[in-house]
């Protein structure tokens, strides 16, 4: 028996007119078992996730569409939500819980391409890549010919002899760890979660965040955004660092109150930032981010590889149509909901 069954997509990134869905509408031949009517239907609020969700069996999001406890109980039709990546900041887990609705995800999504973009924008910040680029552009090398020590803004200390600080030490903090290690860093890591044991075994000693903060000489964030990661690295934080530390930021924005880094930077210009997020995103474009000459920008664009987009793409559909099929999906983000959904093993 085939069971008809609607799913959205409302990412404007996959399912506008622009984008397509050609990747998504060739996956569907390998579901007889369902009778898909797949639809593009990019949602910008909250109205228009509910009016989606009076059809949808299933949604498909991304990270803009905000998923609250208010669309999740008015969507009554709705029985998974797939979301294309690893974060689900966006997602009232406990709210879809609540409602039955299952929520999934493919937490193994562009770890090495973020674990890549962090290693570069650190490789960037200490070897002053981007600033000596501006400045050659605006004729320093002809200005102060093979002199470089005129040229360079700054120190450039070999990492060999440098400490750096990982701030979540889960998938892409490890993956970072493997590609930092080569360079001979002595590496710290905090995160409350992970064991000793774990980060020993990549050389990475663990530590509390405050004791780790000022030791660090380069500090690169790999947590979620959660109520408690949110503002982490504050003003105070910030004033406990290093003076020329260099905070690097491939994560989500919230996780550093900007307007204090902004500060902490205007006060110390011997400190640098690489940062491929922000909140909001983009930025007013007269923030001071943006002016000061010690910052380094990347449009959240870490998780992005051709093949990366591939991946996601055909791990969430794949995720979504399981559970339309009455199966586990590899990932289950709010386990409650198994206590009012019933789903059996995916069949071998």
């Amino acid at each position: 028996m085939v069971t008809p069954v609607k799913v959205f997509v409302t990412s404007d990134r996959y399912g506008s007119e622009t984008s397509g869905l050609e990747l998504e509408r060739e996956m569907i031949q390998r579901f007889p078992e369902l009778d898909i009517d797949l639809r593009g239907a990019p949602a910008q609020n909250e109205d228009q996730l509910i009016e989606l969700g009076q059809e949808a069996d299933a949604l498909l999001v991304s990270t803009r569409e905000a998923i609250t406890r208010r669309v999740l109980e008015n969507i009554p039709n709705v029985k998974v939500i797939s979301r294309y990546g690893v974060g689900l900041d966006n997602v009232d887990l406990d709210a879809a819980a609540d409602v039955g609705i299952v929520v999934t995800h493919y937490p193994g999504y562009c770890t090495a391409e973020v674990a890549d973009h962090a290693m570069a924008l650190l490789l960037a910040v200490n070897r002053r890549i981007v600033e000596q680029d501006r400045d050659l552009h605006d004729g320093a090398w002809t200005k102060f010919g093979s002199a470089t020590g005129g040229i360079l803004r700054g120190p450039v200390p070999p990492l060999r002899q440098m400490t750096l600080g990982i701030v979540g030490f889960g998938r892409i903090g490890q993956a970072l760890a493997e590609r930092a290690r080569p360079f001979g860093l002595t590496m710290l890591a905090s995160d409350p979660y992970v064991a000793p044991d774990v980060a020993e075994a990549r050389g990475v000693t663990l530590l509390p965040l405050d004791e780790m903060l000022p030791q660090v000489d380069l500090l690169t964030i790999h947590a979620p955004l959660t109520p408690e990661t949110r503002g982490l690295i504050s003003a105070a934080r910030l004033a406990a660092m290093k003076p020329d530390a260099s905070i690097i930021n491939t994560a989500r924005g919230p996780i550093i109150d900007l307007d204090a880094l902004a500060a902490h930077l205007q006060q110390h210009p011997i400190a640098r930032a690489a940062l491929d997020v922000v909140y909001p995103e983009p930025l007013p474009a007269d923030h001071p981010l943006y002016t000061l000459p010690n910052v380094i920008h990347t449009p959240h664009s870490a998780y992005y590889s051709e093949q990366s987009v591939i991946t996601v793409r055909q791990e969430t559909f794949n995720e979504a149509m399981a559970v339309l099929m009455g199966h586990l999906p590899r990932t289950v983000a709010n386990p409650a909901v198994l206590e009012r959904v019933s789903l059996s093993p995916r069949p071998v």
